[in-house]
């Protein structure tokens, strides 16, 4: 195996794979190293994406090893592709009208987007382009995450175009019309392939669709539902057959199964009716969420086509090393795609972000700009040196300088240490001086709260927590020490800082009227008029992070931390 290293990257909507790959003598790719790793592909969590992604990739390269330049992809939800046909032009001209089409079709100034074309066909007269773009603070973001976690971007393409060439290279006596449906997390891409043209759609349903609702069903997280869904459908589960959980996760993959026929059949009448294509003769499904039981004879019934799993390993040889990526086979459609986009040399469409592409470049020039360094430096070295001996001569005359210096800095730094002996001692009085000013407002604090709480009724603590304030929250007061008497840091000629403490405390109140339904507003009411009171406290600051929890019935239960006032520590 004698060829240049590749190393793909695939970050989906809830998982990351990276591969090293290599090219044998016969050609094919051969996979050397593989680690994936999942993480929550909850929606609610997708300005944090990027950084699970960098999370999860940096454990996955660190058990596989992957370091350096590699080529990433982008999840359907976060590519915008469109296919516009313009007249077949001179290729001279071909970016000018392409860019124009560009500014009609993408729905955001081309300036706050990464985005590149592919000519899918051109006969001579009608030329269909592919136009692929994702917004620039993404891409970015993307490309910073997978650089936190030790390798370099290098290109970035839309996941569906991994796809095609992942099809293209495993499947290339392939036939007829076919259709690949890779559904994913957050989106499913459908690729229509016909010869060498192709058409691409991303649709939102996916299989956090049958996620969603197993939570609605439950009133349960997004993420038990999660896990609920993969045991039950993956077979691991341990619940009996006739449990409802059970049946809630299979009638919501049924549900799912049956808007993605429609979706399917939708699109492939629209993709026929634009293109003159005909019908698909088959159809190849994968991604995770291909793993819904029943999938492929559903969908063989349903649509009257040959269905079957797409094999991504089909022309691609596994190294003993990397054996574990059998065993998720239905999620490396697109990182083997990626590998045959690399390994053939394919670099005229990537979605990099320009800026990190312009770095790249720079870091290809810098031997020749190491070497013209190089060079200034052999030509200054006479200089240098001559400059080389006049400082050795001046250093002799400041090493004798110096040790004349030497006694009398030994007087100052004598002096600095008593008085910075002053100045602590100055700070501990001060602070025992707090301590003793403040030791009954402990007592008086509680006195005080306790009457709070008897005004509004029905209401008791379960817990008060001193929070240790951090050096941030440091606060000038005058004549007071630290919380418990801790001395505080003290500049000359300032007073010391006093620590603002906090304390955390959380209750409950008993909603009379309603025992055995939600509590009332009235009951919220209360709380807050508490919570309100303790402006009126000499001891309290303010109030902050107040939460409420209002579903056990008859009970209110409430959380909250008082800033206490620097001119009544406790």
């Amino acid at each position: 195996m004698s060829s240049p290293r590749v190393l793909a990257v695939d970050s989906g909507a809830g998982h990351v794979a990276c591969g090293a790959f290599s090219t044998a003598k016969n050609g094919r790719l051969v996979l050397e190293q593989f680690a994936l790793e999942s993480f929550n592909p909850d929606a609610s969590l997708e300005a944090q994406w990027s950084e699970l992604v960098s999370q999860s990739l940096a454990a996955a390269a660190k058990r596989s090893g992957a370091t350096g330049p590699g080529v990433l992809s982008l999840p359907g939800h976060h590519t915008l592709t469109k296919f516009v046909k313009t007249p077949a032009i001179d290729k001279s001209k071909r970016d000018k009208v392409i860019q124009f089409e560009a500014q009609q079709n993408i729905p955001y100034p081309l300036n706050e987007v990464v985005w590149d074309y592919l000519t899918v066909s051109d006969d001579g007269l009608d030329m269909e382009v592919m136009l692929a773009a994702v917004k620039l603070d993404v891409a970015e973001s993307h490309c910073y995450s997978v650089r936190e976690a030790g390798i370099s971007p290098v290109a970035v393409l839309p996941s569906t175009i991994a796809l095609y060439r992942s099809f293209k290279y495993n499947y290339p006596d392939a036939a007829g019309s076919t259709l690949l449906v890779n559904i994913g997390a957050r989106s499913t891409n459908l690729l229509f392939v016909d010869g060498g043209r192709f058409f691409i759609r991303t649709i939102a349903l996916a299989g956090n669709s049958v996620t969603q609702s197993i939570a609605d069903e439950f009133k349960q997280e997004f993420s038990h539902a999660e896990s609920l869904k993969i045991q039950i459908l993956g077979g691991t589960s341990d619940l009996p057959e006739t449990s409802p959980a059970r049946t809630t996760v299979l009638n919501a993959a049924h549900s799912f199964v049956g808007r993605l026929h429609m979706e399917i059949t939708r699109s492939t009448v629209n993709y026929r009716r634009q293109s003159g294509a005909e019908q698909p003769v088959a159809i190849y499904i994968t991604g995770g969420g291909s793993l819904v039981p029943e999938l492929v004879s559903t969908l063989t019934e349903k649509l009257k086509t040959h269905v079957e799993y797409f094999n991504p390993l089909r022309n691609v040889e596994v190294a003993p090393s990397a054996a574990l990526a059998a065993d998720y086979a239905a999620v490396l459609a697109d990182l083997v795609g990626l590998a045959v986009g690399a390994a053939a040399g394919e670099k005229s469409f990537t979605l990099l972000p320009p800026a990190i592409g312009e770095a790249l470049a720079f870091r290809k020039q810098q031997p020749f700009y190491v070497g013209a360094a190089a060079l200034l430096v052999l030509t200054l070295a006479l200089p240098v040196l001559h400059f080389n001996q006049r400082a050795s001569v001046a250093a002799e005359q400041a090493l004798s300088l110096e040790s004349r210096l030497q006694p009398l800095r030994a007087l100052k730094d004598a002096d600095t240490r008593n008085l910075q002996k002053i100045e602590a001692l100055k700070t501990e009085i001060t602070a025992i001086q707090g301590l003793v000013e403040s030791k009954s407002n402990w007592i008086n604090f509680f006195t005080d709260l306790q009457a709070r709480l008897v005004k509004v009724e029905d209401v008791w603590l379960e817990k008060l927590q001193v929070l240790r304030p951090a050096p941030s929250d440091l606060q000038v007061s005058a004549g007071v020490g630290g919380p418990f008497g801790t001395p505080t840091d003290v500049v000359e000629g300032e007073a010391p800082a006093v620590p603002i403490l906090r304390l955390n405390l959380s209750g409950r109140l008993l909603d009379r009227a309603n025992p055995v339904s939600r509590v009332s507003q009235e009951s919220l009411n209360r709380v807050r008029s508490l919570l309100a009171s303790f402006a009126d406290s000499q001891f309290i600051a303010s109030v902050e992070k107040e939460t409420f929890n209002t579903t056990q019935p008859g009970i209110l239960s409430f959380d909250f931390i008082l800033v206490v006032d620097p001119k009544k520590p406790l």
